[in-house]
C-alpha cells in the first residue's frame, strides 16, 4: 500500500521493528527454502502457486508499528533506543518447525518458526509498553516471531497440503539455525518495482 500524506501533517511511512538474520543465518535458510521448493514442486507442481521470499527479505517482525506520518520518526527512533540501551543482551533465535498463517487448511503465509523465550518476550513487552502510549498500538500489533518463507498464492490448498507440512515440520530433529541478536531493526515497507521492499532505516543496539 502507497503510502498517503496529509497535507497540514506531512508524508506518512509504513513501519516495524524487526530482528534480521546475519549472513550465515540467512545462507542456512537459503539452504532450507529451495529444498522446500523441490520438496513442494515434487508434491504438488504446479497445482501449488508460490511466491518465494527474496533472501534480502528474511527477517522477524517484533511489532508492526503500521502508518505513522514521517515527522513522528524522531520521536520513536528515541523510544527504540532507550528501550534497547537498557537491554544488557538480546534475545537468541532459534529457528525450528514450519507453518502457515491464517490457518494451515488454507494457508496464505508459509513461514519458519521461532522458538519462544522469555528473553525475547520480555523484549517484545518493553517495547510495546514504551511505545504504545505514543502510537495507540494494541495486541494485533506483536507479532508471533516466525520468518516468512513463500506466500502461497492459490485460494485453497491442495487436499493433503496440511498434513505434508506437518509431517516436514516433525521431521526436523535439530533447530536449523540460531544465533544471538546483535541490534533490532526500524523497517520501512517501500512499494518497489517487484512489489514491496523492507530497507532498514535505524539499527539499535544495547549499551
Amino acid at each position: 500500500m502507497k503510502a498517503a500524506g496529509n497535507p497540514d501533517l506531512g508524508p506518512v511511512v509504513r513501519l516495524f521493528l524487526s530482528v534480521n538474520p546475519p549472513p550465515e543465518v540467512i545462507a542456512r535458510l537459503v539452504t532450507e527454502q529451495s529444498s522446500l521448493r523441490s520438496r513442494l514442486f515434487d508434491r504438488f507442481g504446479d497445482e501449488l502457486a508460490v511466491r518465494w521470499t527474496k533472501p534480502s527479505q528474511f527477517h522477524i517482525t517484533l511489532i508492526f508499528l503500521g502508518n505513522q506520518f514521517l515527522h513522528q520518526t524522531d520521536r520513536i527512533r528515541d523510544e527504540i533506543k532507550t528501550t534497547i540501551a537498557a537491554s544488557q543482551t538480546l534475545p537468541t533465535m532459534e529457528l525450528s518447525g514450519l507453518g502457515c498463517f491464517p490457518r494451515i487448511r488454507s494457508p496464505r503465509v508459509l513461514w519458519i518458526g521461532v522458538k519462544r523465550n522469555s528473553q525475547l518476550e520480555k523484549l517484545q513487552t518493553a517495547l510495546m509498553e514504551r511505545l504504545t502510549p505514543h502510537l495507540a498500538l494494541n495486541d494485533r500489533d506483536l507479532f508471533s516471531p516466525h520468518i516468512t518463507l513463500a506466500r502461497i498464492k492459490a485460494k485453497r490448498a491442495p487436499r493433503d497440503f496440511a498434513e505434508f507440512i506437518t509431517e516436514l515440520s516433525r521431521s526436523q530433529s535439530n533447530p536449523i539455525a540460531s544465533w544471538t541478536a546483535k541490534s533490532v531493526s526500524l523497517m520501512q515497507s517501500v512499494n518497489g518495482s517487484d512489489g514491496v521492499e523492507y530497507r532498514s532505516i535505524a539499527e539499535f543496539v544495547p549499551v
